[in-house]
């Protein structure tokens, strides 16, 4: 991270530092002044250019865009030199808003709103959460019902850092006659229309430099074309911010980390006790190196997601490691930086006690602490399951095109599928079902077929674009069973699927025993019902066996299919 444009924005986080400085000064001179947010101080950001770095370099070649690894630079070096957290939060969600206006918006919205974005002349805000559905987009009660005025908004959206100073608000909502699979969609909503109603929050223990509020849409009359992104977007493009702001919100953290560190250190240095610098003592020094230690460690877990995700990896695991690291480690070297100070931490001038404040409340941004211990439960279990289990020197593993299946292999696994299901007709002297698959992976034990995994390659239609689905089946001998050559096997197919440019790995529940083997493999049940036309006669067939799905590289596709209401395979199942 320690980069030319990294060195760039830490000084102009030094030059604002200044500044702040200045207008504190200012401000405890006159109680009459309370603290709020700056707007003065967005412009003067907005003016340096600041917000302009949010841009993709590709996409606004002529306005000086570093993309999401600048924001992450200029964020920290900013936050870390002006040590103001609350104004860096709310400079965090404003970037998020203008990545997300820039990323999915029309040429038409981006040249009315942009240049005001990136100015400072507005501020954005995003609001998703609501009272009784959280951050959950899928649970939305935000409606947007077409009328002959034009679309008409109804929302009411709780602890939105902005509202209140916000301009623009990027608003979810669930639009009315459209099928179930695009009802989530995104809005933009110019705050100052008519029955919108802004009420800040001013009771937070922190973050007082920041804005907080509730946002509240009483049949709201949009313009025609205020929908953001294609329609049903909504729940991709949520995935992706969330994703963005969480990676941000670690930003802060190691801010907090970085900024106790050097004000500690500059302490320890000049501050003489019994005839000696400070930082002789070792109680000092072990305050200190505990910051230095969480200062490196943040920010190689941040670096490590940054290059995750320009990838395409799927990084929720990590992000999730650096909101439990950074919280426990910046609330931490707040407290130490107060200890190291003495008296003179317990100063609101020092500004540690109001960093606690701060990170108390930053503590639930972006999630929880316990939704993310949720979240890297869950990504362990799917670690731990795709952990490819050792082979026994009698059992070989095999990958055959089931195209050309080696001599006598096919009436081998005909042999075994009746003996696994001897109560399905559909599948006597068949090993599959109705359509044959592309591959075959068997294992053997004692040079005896002992069972094997089958996959179905096919491209399905999901939101406007073809996406590439494996459909797998399964099959192991009775005397080989609960053994872990399930797990053998299916770990041995997700490997082969990587290459395969698979996006979506897709089972069928025959029976339970075989529910733990998904499930600790990854896959998750979909609640949406899948679909295909039978290949006899092209009818309508409403699978009734629980289905079971693993989204590849990290993809929403699980949300998506839930979203939209269902999964259509097209002709035949596997």
């Amino acid at each position: 991270m320690k980069s030319a444009l990294h060195e760039r924005f830490r000084t102009l986080g030094e030059r604002y530092r200044t500044e702040r400085a200045k207008q504190g000064r200012k401000r405890r001179g006159s109680e009459a002044v309370a603290p709020g947010f700056d707007r003065a101080a967005f412009r003067w950001l907005g003016d340096e250019g600041l917000f302009r770095v949010a841009l993709e370099p590709a996409q606004e070649p002529s306005k000086g865009g570093e993309g999401l690894s600048g924001v992450v630079h200029a964020l920290a070096g900013f936050a870390a030199g002006s040590g103001d957290l609350g104004l860096a939060t709310s400079l965090l969600a404003h970037f998020v808003c203008v990545r997300l206006l820039a990323r999915a918006g029309t040429e038409a919205q981006r040249a009315l709103y942009l240049p005001r974005l990136l100015s400072g002349e507005w501020v954005g805000a995003v609001a998703n959460t609501e009272p009784r559905a959280g951050t959950d987009i899928l649970a939305l009660r935000a409606r947007v019902v077409p009328t002959p005025e034009g679309p008409r908004l109804d929302a009411r959206k709780c602890s939105i850092t902005n509202v209140g100073p916000a301009d623009l608000a990027i608003v979810s909502a669930r639009l009315a006659g459209v099928p179930p699979a695009h009802a989530v969609n995104l809005f933009l909503l110019e705050t100052a229309r008519p029955g919108v109603h802004l009420r800040q929050v001013k009771d937070l223990t922190g973050l007082a430099t920041s804005a907080t509020g509730n946002l509240i849409a009483r049949r709201v009359v949009l313009p025609a074309d205020a929908r953001l992104g294609e329609l049903g977007d909504g729940v991709r493009l949520f995935r992706t911010t969330f994703t963005e702001e969480r990676l941000l919100t670690g930003v802060l953290y190691l801010a907090a980390v970085r900024r106790c560190l050097e004000r500690g250190m500059a302490h320890a240095q000049s501050r003489r006790t019994f005839g000696e610098p400070l930082g002789r003592h070792q109680y000092i020094q072990e305050r200190l190196v505990r910051m230095r230690v969480a200062e490196e460690t943040l920010e190689a877990l941040l670096d490590s997601a940054l290059g995750g995700l320009s990838r395409g990896e799927d990084v929720f695991g990590t992000l999730s490691i650096i909101k439990l690291h950074g919280v426990e480690t910046a609330v931490d070297a707040a407290q130490g930086l107060i200890r190291v100070l003495g008296g003179k931490g317990l100063r609101k001038s020092e500004g540690a006690e109001g960093m606690l404040r701060d990170l108390l409340c930053l503590s639930v941004f972006g999630g929880t602490v316990e939704l993310h211990k949720v979240v890297l439960y869950n990504e362990t279990v799917k670690a731990r399951g795709r952990a490819r289990p050792a082979t026994s020197l009698d059992e070989a593993l095999e990958v055959h095109d089931a195209g050309a299946l080696p001599p006598g292999l096919e009436p081998e696994l005909c042999a075994l599928v009746a003996r696994c299901f001897p109560g399905e007709a559909k599948v006597h002297g068949r090993y599959y079902y109705d359509t044959r698959p592309d591959l075959v992976v068997t294992v053997r034990r004692g040079g005896a077929l002992a069972g094997f995994r089958t996959v179905t390659f096919r491209e399905v239609m999901l939101g406007g674009r073809m996406v590439k689905v494996a459909g797998l089946g399964i099959a192991v001998a009775p005397e080989h069973q609960k053994q872990g050559l399930g797990t053998l096997l299916t770990q041995r197919v997700l490997a082969l699927l990587a290459g395969h440019g698979v996006e979506l790995a897709l089972a069928f529940l025959i029976g339970r025993a075989a529910e733990k083997l998904l499930r600790t493999s990854g896959f998750s049940r979909l609640t949406a019902p899948v679909t295909y036309l039978a290949s006899d006669d092209g009818r309508l067939v409403t699978e009734s066996m629980p289905a079971y799905g693993l989204a590849l590289g990290g993809s929403a596709l699980l949300e998506e299919i839930d979203a939209r209401g269902g999964l259509h395979l097209g002709v035949g199942t596997w």
